[in-house]
């Protein structure tokens, strides 16, 4: 067979383990298993109406045989499952998509068309949890059972080998034994979310929705003299302990300042090398700029400038009004050098200008260290919060290179063993760890797909943003001298999608 065939190559290329190999077979075009696989969906679950449905179906198994114990993942298998439904299916997918998001049961109503609005709030109300998840089970079980049928099948046998086709059908029937349990899993999961999301409908205040319940109060009988002088010893006990406390405390002068009282300490700012006063700075001017943005790595929290150092992604942003490019992914640098290096990336004008800074604020240095005074230049003010976009050529996309971490090292020079920082294989990879807030998980799904599409065209583009923000010293003297109130950022870089790739 010829070896130019999408889904020969993308067999070859293959070297990350069963779950790349198996998205990369199923990409193919034409006559390939993804059309087998398919097919055999769209023939064995009813509700699938449309190849984009099956599609999703076949991503949704995809990504749970990499990650078979990820709750995450079987709750978004599970939505496309519930949407495969007949009836029901596509205003309870609707639905729990939005719901998932953690809106509110009346945000969801308003975000839905009005043709559905009436289904999903009749529906939503009204879930019959065991026979949703007994029909979940069933779909589930029927949509593996074709997509083994399909990797069984002599075309791919003929393209893949047997040897692979047994492998991959080993972890989908691995899958399919574990799906009823975690399928379980995922509904608990669902139903937890529902019932916040009907928790948010009601009152705040309870005595709204509840008659204030009254109780009369039970006869009280007088103490008796016995108990008269008990009370009474308790209280002598209690102002005898007082005054041999206040006796042992040291006394001052009428005179003194000092007090025997501490003050409660508060948390340490980090030093500006650590970069975390940089990377607050960053968090704050973009949710200043974009009131549209929400973070969702760092389980939502903003960096504060007492903030412990971190490795890993600085800004992940979602931007909720957006239909395309949902997602920004951000990295902040603040050192003299990364600068000087990036710098060199802007256009030929804009770099003239801040060389032209450079030389002034060497010129007029720090008495005390003899350092270009770059905290005090005010030059830097005009050249403040710039977007700019990196071009794309071979040039650009070195000079990048150099002012990001290299391949396998992060910024304190420890191995990592990722890819070059900013790359889409470095941003793949990093966002395994990163702490997310459920929105969050839609940018992993997101880059699954990007992946997914990537082999068929290299061209497609990326979920997200890639934004390297350069944060100097000026922006530091500036957030200091407003005690805070005053987030800059020096540059916004902008990469394009074809560059950096690992």
């Amino acid at each position: 067979m010829s070896a130019a065939t999408p889904a020969t190559r993308a067999i070859r290329q293959a070297n990350n383990g069963i779950g790349t190999w198996l998205m990369d077979l199923v990409s193919g075009a034409g006559s390939s298993p993804s059309h087998i696989i398919v097919t055999g969906i769209l023939g064995v679950v009813p509700g699938v109406g449309q190849a984009m449905d099956a599609r999703d179906l076949v991503i949704g198994i995809i990504v749970v045989v990499k990650s078979p114990a990820s709750v995450s993942a079987w709750v978004n298998l599970a939505i496309n499952l519930i949407g495969c439904i007949p009836a029901l299916g596509d205003a309870l997918k609707v639905g729990f998509k939005l719901m998932k998001q953690g809106k509110s049961f009346g945000r969801v109503l308003e975000a839905v068309s009005p043709k559905l609005r009436g289904n999903v709030e009749r529906y939503m109300r009204n879930i019959n949890w065991a026979t949703l998840a007994a029909q979940s089970k069933s779909l589930f079980l029927r949509s593996v059972d074709a997509f083994i049928d399909g990797i069984d099948s002599w075309v791919v046998k003929v393209v893949a080998g047997r040897r692979e086709v047994a492998q991959v059908i080993a972890e989908l029937q691995a899958v399919r034994r574990r799906g009823p349990q975690m399928i379980d899993q995922a509904f608990a999961e669902l139903r937890s979310m529902h019932r916040r999301m009907m928790g948010d409908q009601l009152p705040r205040n309870t005595a709204a929705v509840t008659p204030p319940v009254r109780r009369t109060a039970a006869p009280q009988r007088a103490p008796t003299l016995q108990q008269q002088r008990a009370a009474a010893q308790r209280v002598q006990r209690r102002l005898a302990a007082k005054r041999a406390a206040d006796e042992k405390l040291p006394r001052t002068s009428p005179n003194s300042t000092s007090t025997s009282t501490k003050k409660k300490a508060e948390p340490k700012k980090q030093k500006w090398s650590t970069g975390i006063p940089a990377e607050h700075i960053t968090d704050y001017c973009v949710r200043r700029k974009h009131r549209n943005y929400k973070k969702i790595n760092n389980n939502g929290r903003l960096t504060e400038e007492t903030s412990p150092p971190h490795n890993g992604m600085d800004h992940l942003w979602q931007n909720v009004t957006a239909t395309e490019k949902k997602f920004v992914v951000g990295e902040t640098k603040s050192s003299i050098f990364d600068s000087f290096t990036l710098i060199a990336a802007l256009p030929a004008d804009l770099a003239a200008q801040f060389n032209a800074l450079r030389a002034d604020e060497a010129a007029n240095p720090v008495p005390s260290s003899g350092k270009p005074n770059i905290f005090d230049s005010t030059g830097r003010d005009e050249l403040a919060n710039r977007n700019v976009g990196v071009g794309t050529s071979p040039e650009a996309e070195e000079i990048v290179r150099k002012g990001v971490n290299k391949p396998g090292i992060d910024k304190h020079g420890t191995p990592t063993g990722l890819a070059t920082q900013m790359s889409h294989d470095w941003i793949q990879s990093r966002l395994e760890k990163e702490e997310l807030i459920e929105d969050g998980e839609a940018l992993r799904e997101a880059i699954t797909l990007y992946r997914f599409s990537q082999v068929a065209n290299p061209n497609a583009p990326a979920p997200y943003h890639r934004w390297i923000c350069l944060v100097t010293g000026r922006q530091l003297r500036i957030h200091q001298q407003s005690k805070g109130a005053t987030h800059n950022i020096q540059i916004t870089l902008t990469l394009p999608d074809n560059i950096l790739h690992s």
